[in-house]
């Protein structure tokens, strides 16, 4: 019994070494692991890098959590003019969508793309996205079917902004290690992003490595952001005053170049 006891205890040591080999092996180091948003944010770099074990291919998710609320509305001809004849709601979806990889997609069976989230068609965010059609008689859940349209122009404008994104080949391996680089965009969101990596041999997942990294206002920005969220009237008030403040400036100014542009007559007394 005694005996038993030692080789389980042998075996179980084993194991969390093991563990704690691989958890090392393929660590990741993301810099920088914290980015700060500020009034003159236009963008920023983020470098990951880690090992990667023996014949491996790398392939990388990049996502924010699926809290993007995105509304669109739908043009028509009526009568004579066009204008909105539907307003929908695109929700449960990823802000950010980046996919990197140090081979062709393609070199991956289909179903791993898709069930891994990492094909060409997003098919991840197609199947977590609902979509909500808004009217006077109150909003109802489209079906896949009907929504698959106003999905498509969701990831079409984060495409064109650079939120969502493929680059294939965009991962660099090089003795046992691997490294990417890419720009986060200055509409970014704003909350804690999820990096994950895969590592593939021979069309099978062999390894995984996740890491995060924060996006977060600062200064003036965070300021104005926390005004909206926790005292929306002030921030209302304080958005009316600005405006008037700078329209009246405005006025002004025109006023003044006006007066400047009029002839001044000198007259003389004898």
């Amino acid at each position: 019994m005694r005996r038993l006891a030692v080789i389980l205890l042998s075996m179980l040591f084993l194991l969390t070494f093991a563990g704690q080999g691989m958890a090392a092996e393929n660590q990741l180091t993301v810099s920088p692991d914290k980015v700060n948003v500020g009034l003159n944010f236009k963008g920023a770099a983020l470098d990951i890098s880690g090992s990667v074990p023996d014949n491996a291919q790398v392939y990388i998710k990049v996502s924010s959590p699926n809290d993007a609320i995105l509304d669109l509305n739908k043009k028509g001809k009526v009568s004579l003019f066009w204008m909105n004849v539907e307003s929908t709601s695109v929700t449960k979806v990823p802000k950010l969508y980046r996919i990197l990889s140090s081979q062709s997609l393609s070199d991956l069976p289909q179903d791993l793309q898709a069930e891994l989230g990492i094909d060409k068609d997003y098919s991840a965010v197609y199947q977590m996205a609902e979509v909500r059609k808004h009217s006077d008689a109150g909003s109802l859940t489209l079906e896949k079917s009907e929504a698959q349209e106003f999905v498509n122009s969701m990831v079409g404008l984060f495409s064109e902004s650079g939120l969502y994104g493929i680059n294939e080949s965009g991962v660099q391996i090089n003795n046992g290690k691997f490294n990417t680089s890419f720009e986060l965009p200055a509409n970014i969101p704003q909350e804690k992003c999820n990096i994950t990596v895969y590592f593939i041999k021979d069309g099978q997942v062999i390894g995984t490595s996740d890491q995060t990294f924060d996006v977060e206002t600062i200064g003036i920005v965070k300021w104005l952001n926390d005004m909206a969220i926790y005292d929306g009237p002030f921030y209302g008030y304080m958005s009316v005053l600005i405006a008037l403040l700078v329209g009246s400036a405005i006025a002004f100014l025109f006023i003044f170049l006006d007066n400047r542009k009029k002839p001044h007559l000198n007259t003389k007394t004898c």
